[in-house]
């Protein structure tokens, strides 16, 4: 399977394998702490919805850190912060797609992570890229930082239908259709406090994509 990677992601992981690694040790560089609590807060409260204060005190930052660390300010940060999740969700996702045999595996690896993200955070986080797109309409930056990797997660599950069969000439608007819905389950799941509309979302494509890889001359334009 082909994905889509830039070439800051190799070293994006690098960083968050070392940021687990000191994670319970204390040991976590403040700066690294305070990127990864600006994509915590960003998800469960949207980029307007959050201040820099707020995110030096939930990181348990040194005052004064924001402009040695961050001289570009908050869009500096909340990039950094996109980037580091954006790699999280592409690990997460493409580790499910190479264990996956079959298409019904491949739908629960995309839709798996964001099911573990809202039951462990009691519905009180979703997509960091959604909430940036909606938040940050009038910074270019951060919209085209979000939409480079909406692009990228949209590549991957592009790469994985075709992999299971689903037609070339349908699989890239199938990817587009299933990222819209999973976004919009998420907001419903944090409404209802609720997996359901999840669920549904997933058993949804499961059928309708299994059947088409089942019988692709059926759904053939």
């Amino acid at each position: 399977m082909t994905t889509v990677i830039e070439p800051g992601y190799t070293a994006l992981m690098d960083a968050r394998q070392e940021s687990s690694g000191t994670r319970g040790s204390g040991k976590q560089p403040a700066r690294d702490r305070i990127v990864r609590s600006a994509a915590t807060l960003v998800r469960e409260r949207g980029v307007h919805g959050v201040g820099l204060r707020q995110i030096v005190a939930h990181a348990d930052g040194p005052r004064g850190s924001l402009q040695r660390y961050f001289p570009g300010g908050k869009t500096q940060l909340i990039t950094e912060a996109l980037k580091l999740v954006g790699a999280e969700v592409l690990d997460d996702t493409e580790s499910g797609l190479i264990e996956a045999a079959t298409v019904a595996d491949a739908i629960d690896a995309i839709f798996a992570p964001w099911r573990q993200v809202l039951v462990e955070s009691n519905f009180t986080m979703g997509c960091p890229l959604a909430a940036t797109v909606v938040d940050a309409a009038g910074d270019d930056r951060l919209r085209q930082e979000a939409r480079a990797l909406l692009d990228q997660w949209r590549d991957s599950v592009h790469a994985a239908l075709i992999k299971f069969g689903v037609q070339e000439s349908t699989a890239e608007d199938d990817a587009s259709v299933l990222l819209a819905a999973l976004e919009g389950a998420l907001i419903l799941s944090r409404a209802n406090q609720s997996i359901q509309p999840l669920d549904t979302v997933q058993r949804f494509f499961t059928t309708s994509l299994t059947q088409a890889t089942a019988n692709p001359a059926a759904l053939a334009p």
